[in-house]
């Protein structure tokens, strides 16, 4: 563990991993409860998150207006787009904040279930996920093989693929998408990792898994309110005044 950059961060994960343990003795639900704490240390920066895609969403008709004025011009609205941005005190990139810290962990669990020895043959549902080390498998066509897939189906990737479409879908809900460059992202990257992480430790999936389903909860949270008027009571603080050319 000390050999790797982030052994320190795989060494804190292990101890907690190991009291969760404790408490309950399964180590797929010491999972569970370590995902659901570090969501819990994440959570000023997915407010943060969360205000800046609000807020996004609040300068939609500004930034369609923007993009109609100078569809010809992308220098020009490019400038005009970050002007808006300074003036509202926007960071188009804060919405990206949880993710640049989930990174590191997402690397120090990948190499924590594949050293730590007591994850070998952990088991979590029976009959199911039998080793949280190890890929899971609900069907096996052998001896017919696909690429990539080959000859094992699997249920986590398919799983995780879904909660990450869903909570692009609700984050983006009533925010500017880019139209079908939105799309290809909201369809892509989901694609994109199902493949990536196929034959990833099933630990790995469901730590990715369960956080997508909490942030799930949070965003139709943050949008019921929004909806009830709860949140931002005064919309229009975020105004926009093209400059006369």
């Amino acid at each position: 563990d000390s050999n790797s950059w982030l052994g320190w961060l795989e060494s804190i994960l292990k101890w907690l991993l190991t009291f969760f343990y404790s408490l309950i003795p399964n180590y797929g639900v010491a999972i569970i409860l370590l995902t659901i704490l570090i969501k819990l240390v994440l959570q000023p920066f997915s407010k943060k998150s969360m205000e800046s895609t609000a807020k996004m969403a609040a300068l939609n008709p500004q930034m369609s207006e923007l993009r109609e004025k100078y569809k010809d011009n992308p220098t020009k609205l490019n400038q005009e787009m970050s002007e808006l941005y300074k003036k509202e005190k926007i960071n188009p990139l804060g919405g990206c904040l949880p993710m640049l810290f989930q990174f590191p962990i997402f690397i120090a669990l990948y190499g924590l279930l594949n050293k730590h020895f007591e994850l070998r043959g952990a088991m979590f549902i029976p009959g199911w996920i039998t080793d949280l080390s190890l890929p899971e498998t609900i069907f096996n066509f052998a001896p017919l093989s696909l690429p990539v897939i080959g000859s094992n189906i699997r249920l986590l990737p398919i799983l995780y693929v879904t909660s990450m479409i869903l909570s692009f879908k609700i984050n983006q809900t009533g925010a500017q998408q880019g139209g079908m460059s939105g799309k290809m992202m909201m369809l892509g990257m989901p694609i994109m990792f199902f493949f990536i992480l196929y034959n990833a430790p099933s630990g790995l999936l469901l730590y990715w898994m369960v956080m997508n389903f909490i942030t799930i909860g949070q965003q139709l949270l943050v949008n019921r309110k929004k909806s009830r008027g709860e949140l931002d009571p005064e919309p229009k603080k975020f105004v926009y005044k093209g400059k006369k050319s």
